[in-house]
């Protein structure tokens, strides 16, 4: 069983938008200040048999307002203090304050840290991922961690349809978090929820117009690309791995295993996605 550690911080942008753009998370700070306390006493219970915690899967545990509020730091102290298991997902370079208690904690019990890295164009990470470490800054803070002994992951998610799913954009993320001591790599398609469809839709008509009407008939029927699309990537993100080295199991643990692929079945270019071939 894996449990599930959801820290909430929300920071202010120092450089606030206007007044009309302005959303809900982007001007309202929620910070679970007793977590490290909770925490404690739920690893102390006699009926904890010690499963590994995953911080960051609902929110980046490394958000601006950890520096301040250190929550992420209280939990990897009573994390340690129990020789606990657990494993990270952040963006951001803030997780090198806490190489410390990762190195400690990694030396006792299975312990990771993915860092998510979309791609290695800063101008696109800039667009993409507005106000998170230039990806040249994650792959340092990666090679930091690796090299203190603290197991590293690189999570490509999502991979854009249209925008970081040719070959050689996935591969050149893969090779770059090989070089950078990872020794896992996961990839997994873009998935438009409720609420984040038209968030995600919006943004697109912004800045990637071109694509727009791909995407709403593409993602007209549900949360997910058409298969025939999910087949292609998944059997490009295959091949990927293949090639660097990385275990198709990263990929199982995360319910992202390929479906029949082979290497010589994924072309290099952007994807001739079945979305791009529909009838306007």
């Amino acid at each position: 069983m894996r449990a599930c550690l959801s820290l909430l911080l929300r920071s202010r942008d120092a450089r606030p938008p206007r007044p009309e753009r302005r959303a809900d998370f982007e001007t309202k700070i929620f910070v679970k200040v007793n977590l490290p306390e909770v925490l404690r006493r739920e690893l102390a219970r006699p009926g904890w048999r010690g499963e590994s915690v995953a911080i960051g899967t609902a929110t980046d545990p490394y958000q601006p307002g950890e520096g301040r509020f250190r929550v992420t730091r209280g939990a990897l102290e009573a994390m340690l203090a129990y020789r606990n298991p657990l494993s990270v997902v952040t963006k951001s370079t803030l997780v090198q304050r806490d190489l410390d208690l990762l190195a400690a904690l990694a030396s006792v019990a299975q312990v990771r840290v993915n860092m998510t890295i979309t791609t290695l164009d800063p101008a696109l990470s800039r667009l993409i991922e507005p106000g998170t470490p230039p990806p040249a800054q994650r792959l340092a803070t990666l090679r930091r961690l690796s090299d203190s002994g603290v197991p590293t992951g690189v999570f490509l998610a999502p991979v854009l349809p249209g925008i970081t799913d040719s070959e050689d954009a996935i591969d050149a993320v893969a090779a770059a978090a090989r070089a950078h001591g990872a020794s896992t790599f996961w990839a997994g398609p873009l998935r438009l929820a409720p609420l984040v469809k038209e968030h995600y839709l919006g943004w697109i008509a912004t800045a990637f117009p071109d694509l727009l009407g791909r995407y709403e008939r593409a993602y007209a029927a549900g949360a997910n690309a058409p298969r025939a699309y999910l087949d292609k990537i998944e059997g490009r993100i295959a091949a990927v791995c293949a090639r660097h080295g990385f275990s198709e199991h990263d990929g199982e643990r995360h319910n992202t295993a390929p479906r029949n692929q082979t290497a010589n079945q994924a072309d290099a270019g952007q994807l001739p996605l079945p979305l791009f071939q529909l009838a306007p």
